[in-house]
């Protein structure tokens, strides 16, 4: 059976090969076989790509079998361009196929119009390795110039083979430059053995240059020795230039010397500090010595220990009225500069400390300064005499600016009124209006003036031209100076020099003022003195009439308990509005009065009143008589009436919000200062009140003693409940207190007093004392609480 089977397998690979070797009777010519192709090419049939001479065409799977072919060909790298020239068709069918063989093959790149497999890069990178264990370092850059391929695309390959193909490592901080690990334990060996021996600041650029070290791998070894802590020191100035390496040894006796010469000296000099190789002394100094308070200056900075042996020295030559040199308290290294800052200092931290500081080395107390200025009252009161006997004409025309310190009298009247309103809103008041007056420019006459001044004046300007007071010196620099040499002689002449430039100024201020008086008095009742006094009187008028309506203002906040208001404007019309008033009958009687006005009675100033013209007299009476009612706003009114230029030809300044906000602070801080200063209880309440009530309603307050306990009941809604009982329970201390007092005279006062009873008051008296003692602080406390606040807002 098996046989059979292969005989017939015998015959049939015969008849095969017969009908292999025997020819087709019919072939088919190159012109059908081309028209065949073409039908099939334009039925889309098949797909061919065309050659160049269009004798051949592929399909193409066939272009891309052969791209594959020649990249083998080639060792795995080859130029688009050069395939191209080899397939023999049209460049845009290699480049497609070749982004297809590129996109199904992640084993080939495309790269700058070259065709890469891993096979090259392989190879490649066997080459790199025999390079790098040659060398024991390449750089990508150099690698990137010999195989001509894009860095980027070398370094990723190269790190993919890292470990595998290629034995080393990239630098950790410049990926372009490869390492083998013998040659990065060689140079870490000798870095660590250079820099183990350094004990002095050196700088790294000396070092790499030396000893030819390279700069890439130069900072990764370092690193790498200081974070294992096998170099004691560190790197200043981190990878710049000018980086230096700082070995512990050199630290520690820097910072070891300049720890004893501190404790030692009290102070760092920073020349020293920059010839032991300090780049920053200011800074080191701050951060070496944080925990003490140094004073930094222009060459060096002190501590706490020397800035208080100055301090103590300033202190006891200004409580003296002395002066004081501090540069010879000094070590010899200090400047005129640093003596300056140390003063300046001593005087902003020691508010105490009231001095001025000349040639940067020397502070004056005020007291030695006013002495200083009062060697020439006398040579200033007979050169007067001499200039007001020499130039009467120019003096009628001097300017007329009167001098910012220049207070109004204050009489007794005026001193009683004080302690019975408590010192507080009407002492604060008195000091606004006398205490403030400001320099205030001279206007023109008006044609309201009386035509006697008129004619006075036009007589006056005839005969001579207008000057200014600064055409009557008092003494030049020079000579000042000389005269201060004379009575200073144990002062450094430079001391002399700039007390006469300090001292010229006001000096020649005061000369002017005396040269006014002292003419004046030679010639009184001359124009000029009518004038002046007119103008005196004028700026008397403003300053009260700015109080006023502060004054209205915290009146007006009551206005929901009328008893309380209507007692405030009783007390203020009969208090201020009346002192206005009599100052304005001032500016009207003719003749000129020369009584102080403060000191007028309701029946001086009828009388004066009466004396006037019948259309000023109307007026007038109409404003006295509003100061026996309690309506501010009829005297208001009527005040407008009387500065009218056709009655008193008074200008009444209009509002001006920044003058009245410094106005109601530059009061409050008094109050606030004389509260601070007081110890009697009934006046420290009402000073409390009064300062309370301003701090919440931002309004002057203008109040006699007696309205203190409605106030407090006024003050119950801006109060806390605890401050509210406070004063409340202060208040009834005061009364109580006040009523033993009265108790205890008329015991005094009584022919045969009872031993017994005298005793009882007085140790009734004695704890009722200790009780508001105790309390007199927090009662302090609720109108100084708030100080900040209320010193804002009013800013």
């Amino acid at each position: 059976m098996a046989s059979a089977e292969w005989e017939e397998v015998k015959r049939l690979a015969k008849d095969f090969q017969r009908a292999q070797l025997t020819s087709a009777s019919q072939k088919l010519s190159e012109r059908n076989c081309i028209e065949i192709v073409n039908k099939l090419i334009e039925s889309k049939k098949i797909e061919v790509i065309y050659t160049l001479d269009g004798k051949e065409y592929l399909t193409p799977s066939q272009v891309v079998k052969e791209i594959r072919d020649e990249l083998i060909i080639h060792g795995g790298r080859i130029n688009l361009v050069e395939l191209q020239q080899i397939l023999n068709i049209d460049f845009s069918y290699i480049e497609a196929k070749a982004n297809e063989v590129v996109k199904n093959d992640r084993n080939v790149f495309l790269v700058l119009g070259q065709l890469i497999d891993n096979d090259y890069l392989d190879h490649l990178a066997e080459e790199i390795n025999d390079q790098l264990q040659e060398a024991g370092q390449v750089s990508i850059a150099e690698l990137t110039k010999a195989n001509d391929v894009p860095a980027d695309f070398l370094t990723e390959a190269i790190e993919r083979r890292m470990g595998r193909i290629i034995e080393g490592q990239m630098d950790a901080y410049d990926r372009g430059v490869i390492f083998t690990q013998a040659f990065v334990d060689r140079h870490r060996a000798r870095i660590r053995g250079i820099f183990s021996a350094i004990t002095k600041p050196t700088p790294v650029a000396n070092i790499l240059n030396q000893y030819h070290i390279p700069e890439r791998l130069f900072h990764s070894i370092l690193d790498g020795l200081e974070k294992d802590k096998r170099l004691n020191g560190s790197l200043v100035g981190g990878r710049q230039e000018k980086a230096s390496y700082v070995p512990d040894i050199f630290t520690k006796t820097q910072n070891a010397w300049i720890d004893s010469f501190y404790a030692q000296n009290g102070y760092l000099e920073y020349d020293a500090l920059s010839r032991l190789g300090i780049p920053d002394p200011k800074s080191f100094a701050k951060r070496r010595f944080k925990s003490e308070k140094l004073l930094v200056l222009e060459s060096c900075c002190i501590g706490k220990v020397l800035q208080d042996r100055v301090e103590a020295s300033v202190e006891e030559a200004l409580s003296s009225g002395t002066w004081i040199d501090v540069l010879p308290l000094l070590p010899s290294s200090f400047t005129s500069s640093d003596c300056g800052q140390i003063l300046h200092h001593c005087l902003k931290g020691n508010h105490q400390l009231q001095g001025k500081v000349f040639c940067d080395t020397i502070i004056c107390s005020h007291k030695f300064m006013a002495n200083c200025k009062a060697i020439f009252d006398p040579i200033m009161k007979v050169k007067a005499k001499e200039d007001a006997k020499r130039a009467p004409d120019m003096l009628l025309h001097a300017d007329k600016k009167p001098s910012g310190g220049s207070d109004v009298k204050k009489d007794r009247k005026e001193e009683r009124r004080k302690k019975a309103s408590g010192v507080g809103g009407s002492g604060g008041a008195k000091g606004g209006i006398g205490g403030q007056a400001r320099e205030v420019k001279t206007r023109k006459v008006k044609k309201g003036r009386a035509k006697e001044v008129e004619e006075d004046e036009d007589e006056d300007a005839q005969k001579s031209s207008r000057i200014s007071a600064s055409e009557f010196p008092f003494m030049t620099l020079e000579k000042m100076e000389e005269t201060l040499s004379e009575k200073l002689d144990e002062c450094p002449e430079e001391l002399h020099a700039e007390l006469a430039e300090e001292l010229f100024r006001p000096l020649t201020q005061n000369y002017q003022e005396v040269v006014k008086i002292t003419f004046q008095m030679m010639a009184g009742g001359s124009a000029a003195a009518r004038r002046k006094t007119r103008e005196e009187l004028q700026a008397r008028i403003n300053a009260l009439w700015n109080n006023i309506r502060q004054f209205i203002k915290g009146v007006k906040q009551c206005s929901e308990d009328e008893d309380l208001e209507g007692q405030l404007s009783r007390y203020l019309l009969r208090s201020l509005c009346s002192d206005l008033t009599s100052i304005l009958c001032c500016a009207v009687a003719e003749p000129a009065i020369t009584t102080d006005p403060l000191t007028f009675t309701p029946e001086i100033r009828s009388n004066i009143i009466s004396k006037l013209p019948d259309k000023i007299k109307a007026v007038m009476s109409k404003l006295n008589s509003s100061l026996n009612g309690k309506d501010l706003d009829e005297f208001v009114e009527h005040l407008e009436q009387s500065c009218d230029p056709s009655i008193c030809d008074i200008m009444l300044k209009k509002a001006d919000k920044k003058k009245d906000r410094q106005t109601v602070f530059h009061i409050r801080q008094s109050l606030c200062e004389q509260l601070r200063n007081e110890t009697d209880s009934a006046l420290s309440l009402h000073l409390t009140v009064t300062v309370a009530f301003q701090n919440h309603t931002q309004c002057m307050l203008h109040s006699p003693g007696r309205c203190v306990p409605q106030l407090i009941t006024f003050l119950s809604k801006h109060l806390t409940p605890e401050q509210h009982a406070l004063l409340v329970q202060y208040q009834d201390l005061v009364q109580k207190h006040m009523a033993i007092i009265r108790e205890r005279d008329q015991i005094n006062s009584a022919p045969s007093g009872d031993e017994e009873e005298k005793m009882k008051a007085a140790n009734e008296e004695s704890r009722i004392k200790t009780q508001l003692q105790d309390l007199l602080n927090k009662i302090k406390d609720v109108a100084l609480a708030k100080k900040g606040s209320a010193a804002t807002n009013e800013d």
